[in-house]
């Protein structure tokens, strides 16, 4: 029988708190592994922003031209910016899809007028940026635009 290899390390009473650490962080120094101690410290990092897409099925081309727009503009903006699909014909996003609705016209208008959100749609941090597919630099401009709401929070959005 061969030696068996674990790629966690062994950690032994006899151990200096040192090496400890030395271990834990050569775990997390690795491409792609995220240490979960900094989701406990401030962040001294730009705030990350979400952009969710209202999706409802691979025959709806302005989803498919939505979602590709949006693929096209990310790569510009490295970890500033994540990106979320809301499926509406699957589990959560049919559950952020009523979310969202509910923002938009409260439960009254959803349950009993039935207005819901606009398919597609995008969103940023939860707000309604557009209800049809963005040129590319509409889409930046509001990007650029909750970036730097980010950096400056005394400054909203349709202030002067």
């Amino acid at each position: 029988m061969g030696a068996h290899y674990s790629i966690v390390p062994k950690f032994h009473s006899s151990m200096f708190a040192a090496e400890i650490r030395t271990r834990i962080n050569n775990l997390y120094s690795h491409p792609g592994v995220q240490d979960p101690r900094c989701l406990m410290m401030p962040s001294k990092r730009k705030a990350k922003i979400l952009i969710e897409v209202v999706y409802k099925a691979g025959y709806c081309l302005p989803c498919i031209y939505m979602e590709q727009m949006v693929q096209e503009v990310l790569p510009s903006y490295n970890d500033r910016v994540a990106y979320r699909r809301i499926d509406i014909m699957r589990g959560e996003g049919k559950k952020r899809f009523l979310e969202i609705s509910y923002a938009l016209f409260g439960k009254d208008g959803v349950h009993k007028n039935l207005r819901l959100a606009p398919v597609p749609s995008l969103w940023i941090n939860g707000e309604l940026f557009f209800d049809a597919i963005p040129a590319r630099f509409e889409l930046e401009e509001a990007i650029e635009e909750v970036l730097n709401e980010d950096r400056n929070p005394q400054k909203k959005r349709g202030d002067p």
